[in-house]
């Protein structure tokens, strides 16, 4: 068909952009890594796409639509594109936006019965289906791996690639075997899309995804405008994050490094605000209560959600308007993925982190203990630099705005107190006095007239405790046995003394 010079040819990209997505237009960094991959899938004239092959790392901030940049070169191609995910609720939300576009495709994971991968494979080897959703154990199994070698895949999508360093080389050994199917499948087109990956993590991707093969970056700011950063140095996790629950906007997202602690955050905060709209999320939940609790977050708008990483990649809630973490995380990375989480609308959010001096005893990764620790640093300086891009200006965070805090707010007054009564109590009845309980022993021991008496009236007994423990372990307090004196108070117990 011959096209005279007044006819516009249309634009293949934003034509699928309209006609498939719905979408206007792709933006600049989506538009670039779209071309870079249809230059290699799309067939030319020689059967070939205009290069030979493609390697790249693409990071794209939270929210920049890093998910357009696979799904839609993989509809414009006639190969098979496989796309392969760390968490199954992840995998579950992309398959969603396919089929919100209508676009058909197919999912292989554990659990699925004879019946259910016979019709997959139909599918695939038909050329019914051109889309595959995997994860890296099932991909990398010798039957699975042998038989999409046979179908050629043409495109080979990883997304939160940060994840083939952190989890590969550590608990999810798979993640880092991805190299092997790019080496031995050889598609057209890998693409590796994350929102966060440092010098460190795209070098480690270089040698384990790439085979040592230096891939093309299109390095995007991961720079969330719309979130204002702030730390908070605490005694008690608990007293803060209860808190920063009652006081802050909701919905809210709280980040804990291990299981057991995300279900104890989710249980003791429904004890004490009596609220039912706080539940936990974490990987060792059954696929059925994951998705329960996906489908309970997404449609509320006053939910607290208590979360490992898990949630942190698996679910696109477009409102949440706060991101607690109640412990630093193991990386950068992962607290800006993690708190990227948060005002995927761009109306607004605040990410607060949580210290305590037991941070500093654990093996933390050195940048996020300065990160909370600054008191004179841009908090969004120290996370930028530490992925080697210059910072702006800042858009929030309490360094900035003047209102860092050096050390816990009641951490002067426990002092205080235990100094003015010569610090002879022990552990349980020094954290009674403090909150103001009047125990039989406390009474008898004429405590409940002491200055100072319930100076942290309003906390929980655990927390002042807590805080106790916190101070001894910061060097602020000692703490020893006590030689057994009829005169003194707290006989036979112990006592504190400053360090």
């Amino acid at each position: 068909m011959k096209i005279s010079n007044f006819e516009e040819i249309p634009d293949p990209v934003v034509k699928t952009c309209n006609d498939v997505f719905n979408i206007p237009y792709p933006y600049p960094w989506q538009r670039l890594i779209i071309a870079s991959v249809l230059d290699v899938v799309l067939p030319g004239n020689n059967g070939n796409g205009l290069h030979e092959k493609l390697r790249q790392i693409a990071v794209l901030p939270t929210a920049a639509g890093k998910s357009l940049c696979w799904m839609l070169p993989a509809v414009l191609t006639k190969g098979i594109t496989v796309a392969v995910f760390p968490l199954l609720s992840l995998m579950s939300d992309q398959k969603r936006r396919l089929e919100e576009a209508g676009i058909e495709s197919v999912t292989l994971r554990g659990g699925l019965s004879p019946k259910e991968k016979s019709h997959i494979w139909h599918k695939l080897e038909s050329g019914e289906v051109k889309i595959l959703l995997s994860n890296p154990e099932i991909l990398l199994l010798p039957e699975i791996s042998r038989r999409l070698k046979a179908l050629k895949p043409r495109f080979l999508v990883v997304d939160e690639t940060h994840t083939v360093s952190q989890w590969g080389e550590s608990f999810r050994p798979a993640c880092a075997g991805m190299g092997t199917l790019v080496k031995d499948w050889n598609p057209m087109a890998v693409l590796a899309l994350t929102a966060t990956a440092g010098p460190f993590i795209r070098d480690r991707l270089t040698q384990l995804l790439f085979n040592g093969e230096k891939p093309l970056e299109a390095l995007a700011n991961p720079d969330r405008p719309s979130i204002r950063y702030g730390v908070i140095p605490t005694l008690s996790r608990n007293h803060t994050l209860e808190a920063l629950v009652r006081k802050e906007t909701h919905p809210i997202a709280v980040f804990g490094p291990t299981r057991s602690s995300v279900e104890k955050a989710a249980r003791m905060l429904r004890r004490r605000t009596g609220s039912s709209e706080i539940r936990f999320y974490h990987a060792g939940l059954s696929r059925e209560e994951k998705k329960r609790i996906e489908n309970w977050f997404m449609a509320s708008s006053n939910g607290v959600l208590c979360s490992t990483c898990a949630f942190g990649m698996g679910v696109d809630k477009n409102n949440i308007r706060t991101v607690i973490h109640i412990a630093p995380p193991a990386s950068v990375e992962a607290y800006l993925q993690e708190s990227g989480r948060a005002s995927r609308d761009g109306k607004g959010a605040n990410a607060w982190l949580i210290w305590t001096a037991e941070d500093l005893l654990g093996k933390k990764d050195d940048t996020m203990l300065s990160y909370a620790a600054s008191l004179t640093k841009c908090r969004r300086e120290i996370l930028l630099e530490a992925l080697g891009i210059e910072a702006k200006d800042c858009s929030g965070c309490d360094v900035c705005s003047g209102e860092p805090r050096e050390e816990p707010l009641e951490e002067k007054y426990i002092l205080k107190t235990l100094r003015r009564n010569n610090f002879r109590f022990g552990k349980g009845m020094a954290a009674r006095v403090l909150i103001g309980r009047r125990t039989m022993d406390v009474r008898r021991k004429g405590l409940d007239t002491v200055r100072g008496f319930g100076i942290l009236s309003g906390w929980e007994l655990e927390d002042a405790e807590e805080a106790i423990r916190v101070l001894i372990l910061s060097g602020k307090l000692r703490y020893k046995r006590w030689g057994f004196k009829k005169d003194r108070i707290g006989t036979g117990s112990f006592f504190f003394s400053i360090r």
